[in-house]
């Protein structure tokens, strides 16, 4: 009782308590998710979902986008015999996300199209599915349908005039004066400069924008979003919005690691997609880079240390080729055995064979405590790139450790830079320039920061910030290397305030950007995250899973999680709140009792803490056999 009541009282401190007018026939409920009602002729009409009464009527329900965590308030209506409007470029989702679910378990290692997963649990009956062009008409009343893609690819927009008031019913298109709810949602490919999802930071901001500007100049007296407060100057909230992602994609080209792989002209169509045609655009210059030393082999995005008596020391392995690569070497006498291997981060392509390595070299494998587990269990996590092959019996070092092994000094290092379970490894050799080998952190035109779902966090002591302070520690010129480049290179004191000075204003716009105290609530999708995310069982035994939740507030907050659970699945016991200082993170436990049969289910959770909620916001995947 006691849990039930902390969480009521959290879910009503995101709530107005009594219903706002928003004219003499809309009402507006502020919730987690609005709940707008439209009366007329004694009638009820419904945009985004039901209001907080027990037994809500409503005739029809007008929903923006599929997001199960917008759509969580839209079944109840339904249920209780609304009739459902939604967007048919969302409809394989709406409909039919049992089928959606069944291939995402199968098919979720090796991720690239990046795209947001808070897809429903089990389908909702929709009556009507509608595009551009389309009209809702209902009791006098005309609800023109608009496409407006950004937050989710195929969103709409419903604008109508009531009681003399044109308003516009947007879903999460714009929040507040001029905000976004997160970053990572607008992740996906770039088609027109053939660029794949996993590297599309922002890529839907250019629909975004779009998108914006086609409700301006439909000149809406006021907007209602699926979440947050009305908007009553809507050209200004648009015009800032508008301003502050471009100012955003802007400073993201200045310093972006794509620039070497893609080059100049790719980098300038992907702007001026969000920019505009001709806009100015900023590319970091090239730093120095030249040839990478002997005793470095290169092969793929691998790189083999060799001693002067021809030991090898592997960093990482994202293919056969690699190893049959080392074999040649040692059949040619030039190397004699590898002692070790160090993995650099966890993506497919620098760890799919590193325990086959592991395995054919007789070796042990390195990582530092801080990505160890996502080594050794990848089924636990749901990340970009995930490789399925988990590496066994990883010697898990502190960061800063230094192992001496042969002629050379190896320090060991967290390095949270593409990616936050992210590694380094710096090598000296006597009379040697040293060399940090730096995964796919940098290159030599900025940083690897072009996939936000790889948690790129903004803290001062984390992500970017915490590689930029690493690298202005080592008081000595030293090369850089990135598996990815053929070259070693270096950033000079001039570089390295360039890339610093535009980093801290990056983090400037975002806290512009987002409605919460703290950015990095709006690029680090997992603040809040089931783990495992994966899980196997069978029927008639109980299930281990927690929530893990990241503070990344200024001050402490207590979380409150309420599980949902599918038919078959029931909570056994679960500690469902937390308090944690600033930066700390925390575990909520749970245990359940598994009577469902074989099949893949989805479990999920609401997350809710003081000023936020979140209606199921995380997922775990349970595969019962």
């Amino acid at each position: 009782m006691l849990r039930l009541t902390l969480f009521c009282i959290l879910l009503a401190s995101v709530q107005v308590l009594a219903a706002e007018s928003i004219s003499s026939s809309v009402t507006l409920e502020r919730g987690p998710v609005n709940s707008v009602l439209v009366e007329q002729d004694g009638k009820r009409l419904a945009v985004y979902g039901a209001s907080s009464e027990v037994t809500p009527k409503y005739e029809l329900l007008l929903l923006t986008h599929h997001r199960r965590d917008v759509l969580c308030q839209a079944r109840t209506a339904i249920t209780a015999g609304a009739s459902a409007v939604a967007p048919e470029a969302e409809r394989e989702l709406i409909e039919k996300p049992t089928e959606y679910w069944n291939a995402f378990t199968a098919n979720r290692f090796h991720d690239y199209a990046q795209q947001s997963t808070k897809v429903l649990s089990h389908p909702l009956e929709i009556d009507r599915w509608v595009k551009e062009g389309n009209a809702v008409e209902w009791h006098g009343l005309l609800f023109d349908v608009v496409e407006t893609p950004g937050y989710t690819r195929g969103a709409v927009s419903y604008i109508a005039t009531i009681d003399d008031r044109r308003m516009a019913f947007t879903g999460d298109l714009i929040y507040g004066d001029g905000q976004l709810l997160d970053l990572y949602s607008f992740q996906d490919e770039i088609p027109e400069a053939n660029i794949r999802g996993y590297h599309g930071y922002g890529s839907r901001l250019a629909q975004l924008v779009t998108s914006l500007r086609k409700i301006a100049d439909a000149k809406p007296d006021l907007i209602v979003p699926a979440r947050g407060p009305i908007i009553e100057q809507p050209q200004v909230a648009i015009e800032k919005l508008i301003t502050r992602v471009q100012a955003l994609y802007r400073n993201y080209l200045s310093t972006n690691a794509l620039h070497w792989y893609f080059k100049e002209e790719r980098m300038r169509m992907c702007g001026e997609r969000v920019l505009g045609p001709e806009a100015d655009i900023e590319l970091m210059p090239y730093s120095l880079h030249e040839k990478t030393p002997d005793w470095v082999f290169e092969h793929a995005t691998s790189r083999l240390l060799i001693s002067d008596d021809g030991h090898g020391f592997l960093l990482d392995c994202g293919y056969q080729r690699v190893i049959d690569a080392v074999k040649t070497l040692m059949t040619n006498g030039l190397v004699k055995q590898v002692d070790g291997i160090f993995v650099t981060h966890y993506h497919d392509d620098h760890t799919d064979m590193v325990q086959a390595a592991a395995e054919e070299f007789d070796c042990p494998v390195y990582a530092t405590t801080e990505y160890t587990d996502i080594l050794e269990n990848p089924a636990a996590y749901h990340m970009p790139a995930m490789t399925s092959n988990a590496i066994k019996n990883i010697k898990s070092l502190p960061s800063g450790e230094t192992m001496k092994w042969q002629e050379f000094e190896l320090t060991f290092e967290f390095f949270p830079g593409q990616t936050h379970y992210h590694g380094a490894l710096l090598a000296r050799r006597q009379d040697e320039r040293p060399i940090f080998f730096i995964g796919d952190a940098f290159a030599p035109s900025g940083i690897d920061d072009y996939c936000v779902l790889n948690r790129n966090l903004v803290h001062k002591e984390g992500g970017f910030r915490l590689c930029f302070q690493k690298l202005r520690q080592i008081d000595e010129p030293f090369w850089l290397v990135n598996e990815h480049i053929p070259y070693v290179f270096e950033f000079s004191d001039d570089e390295m305030d360039y890339l610093e000075l535009r980093y801290e204003q990056r983090i400037e716009i975002l806290q512009e950007l987002f409605p919460w105290d703290a950015p990095n609530y709006g690029i680090d999708e997992q603040w809040a995250v089931f783990y495992p995310y994966g899980a196997k069982t069978t029927s008639g035994e109980s299930l281990d899973l927690e929530v893990r939740i990241t503070n990344h507030s200024p001050t402490q907050r207590t979380f409150v999680i309420e599980p949902r659970l599918p038919e078959g699945i029931t909570l056994i016991e679960c500690q469902a709140e937390i308090t944690l200082t600033p930066g700390q993170s925390g575990v909520l436990p749970m245990k359940l009792d598994v009577k469902a049969i074989p099949g893949n289910y989805v479990i999920t959770s609401d997350v809710v803490t003081d000023g936020m909620a979140f209606g199921e916001w995380v997922e775990s995947l349970v595969t019962v056999e």
